[in-house]
């Protein structure tokens, strides 16, 4: 093999693993199940904007065909989402828009990409989380930027724990708060899924809002974006009697470890949640 083709495969071999740890994204803007330990599309009622662009429900979790959105370079002056608001366009009904209600805990689930401190598949455990945030937006305009005024905090999702000097058990011990809650991490480094939750603020008006989310992994990388809307209504009764409507399952979310008892990371005593029906 002639010597520069031996410096681009070494180039690649050493360059991949680190383009694999560097991004992720949000799939599914309304996930029935918390702290979960596996994606299954059937429990995704909702879905970032544009998903049905990238094939997002019916392709692999882990392969975003350029979903993702990294404010490279000048963050201050990036659009803040992948495309721009289209609520006529961007949604399907196979892929689409949230509903939610005040108060609701939400479930938003997200791709691993090589990106969470476990020790019992990671040698290193200074990978760092620095920033796990979600943004409502301030009116029906994009933002033009994370610097953005319009963004309004509506959760600090909190950060993983890492660090060298860190107690090994943390690293283990599911669910975390951040971007690193997966406890099946080891399982597929890449393509875990990954879940967040927040809640919708009692005090929010009703409506079409835009949400964000943005990811910050280490002080020294770009922030990772993704953007969707949601119809946000005053009670459960009327968030539900809308996905009656639209043919959606008004079941609650349950969360994993409340339904399951989990021994040396193996259910011993599952209890079968009511299984959603989901549309499409």
């Amino acid at each position: 093999m002639p010597v520069t083709m031996r410096l681009l495969v070494l180039f690649l071999a050493l360059a991949l693993p680190a383009l694999a740890a560097a991004h992720s994204w949000i799939v599914c803007t309304d996930y029935l199940e918390n702290n979960g330990w596996y994606w299954d599309e059937a429990k995704c009622r909702a879905w970032p904007r544009s998903a049905h662009r990238h094939n997002m429900r019916f392709g692999y979790f882990g392969l975003h065909r350029g979903f993702m959105n990294k404010l490279d370079n000048h963050p201050e002056e990036t659009a803040l989402c992948r495309h721009p608001r289209n609520d006529d366009t961007e949604y399907t009904d196979l892929t689409p828009m949230a509903a939610y209600y005040l108060g609701q805990k939400v479930v938003l689930t997200h791709p691993t990409k090589n990106h969470v401190a476990d020790v019992r598949c990671k040698d290193n455990t200074n990978i760092v989380d620095t920033e796990n945030l979600i943004f409502a937006v301030d009116g029906d305009e994009d933002p033009c930027c994370i610097d953005s005024d319009k963004l309004i905090v509506v959760e600090d999702m909190g950060i993983s724990p890492y660090g060298p000097d860190i107690d090994p058990v943390l690293t283990t011990t599911y669910p975390k708060p951040g971007f690193q809650n997966a406890p099946k991490f080891c399982e597929n480094e890449a393509d875990a899924m990954g879940t967040y939750n927040f809640t919708i603020p009692l005090d929010m008006k009703p409506g079409r809002h835009t949400f964000v989310w943005k990811w910050i992994r280490s002080p020294t990388v770009s922030p990772f974006t993704t953007c969707w809307e949601a119809d946000v209504f005053a009670t459960k009764a009327e968030r539900d009697a809308h996905y009656t409507a639209t043919g959606q399952s008004t079941v609650d979310l349950w969360d994993f470890y409340q339904i399951n008892t989990i021994v040396d990371g193996q259910i011993v005593d599952p209890i079968d949640p009511v299984d959603p029906i989901i549309s499409g």
